[in-house]
């Protein structure tokens, strides 16, 4: 029985540990925080809005519930995509970034999630907020009063994907 005490290859985990504050900053500043302090706010969700706006062009095309769910649809399913291609080309650290990107989508689809029932966030183009796409997927289903419930589940899903791209050097090669 090997009772030796296995050294921790520092290397292997920067990503990691670069990646934890990046993670708190998504969970604990506000995504309205103005200034210097929201400045990453505003840099990831100018990504996500336009991947988010792209898929209500792409799923288009599958009639308008499609459309409408198309755009937190694609600003999910990108990363994602980005995270599984970079782990089946075997590299760690893309997975971990690609981990961060998903897992950072997932909270800013869940604040306009959370946002369904007031409607108080600018809608691109000065749209109305008859527009606001989870107010239009969650009133017909009768879900508008668990619109916060529904953002929260995104936030509890983002913990989720954050804690498996941050464990990636204990379980990949």
């Amino acid at each position: 029985m090997d009772l030796s005490i296995r050294r921790i290859d520092w290397e292997e985990w920067v990503i990691t540990i670069a990646l934890v504050p990046a993670c708190a900053y998504f969970l604990l500043v506000d995504f309205h925080a103005g200034g210097w302090s929201g400045a990453p706010w505003l840099l990831f969700h100018s990504l996500d809005l336009i991947v988010h706006e792209a898929g209500h062009f792409f799923f288009r095309f599958f009639g308008e519930t499609m459309m409408i769910a198309g755009g937190s649809l694609l600003q999910i399913l990108l990363p994602a995509i980005v995270a599984w291609s970079a782990l089946s080309w075997g590299s760690r650290g893309g997975f971990q970034l690609g981990m961060f990107w998903l897992g950072q989508s997932l909270v800013d689809v869940s604040v306009y999630a959370s946002d369904a029932y007031a409607r108080q966030l600018p809608l691109i183009g000065g749209l109305s907020s008859d527009h606001h796409d989870w107010y239009n997927l969650l009133a017909p289903i009768g879900w508008l009063e668990h619109a916060e419930a529904v953002g929260f589940a995104f936030v509890i899903a983002a913990l989720a994907v954050w804690i498996v791209g941050l464990s990636a050097p204990k379980w990949t090669a």
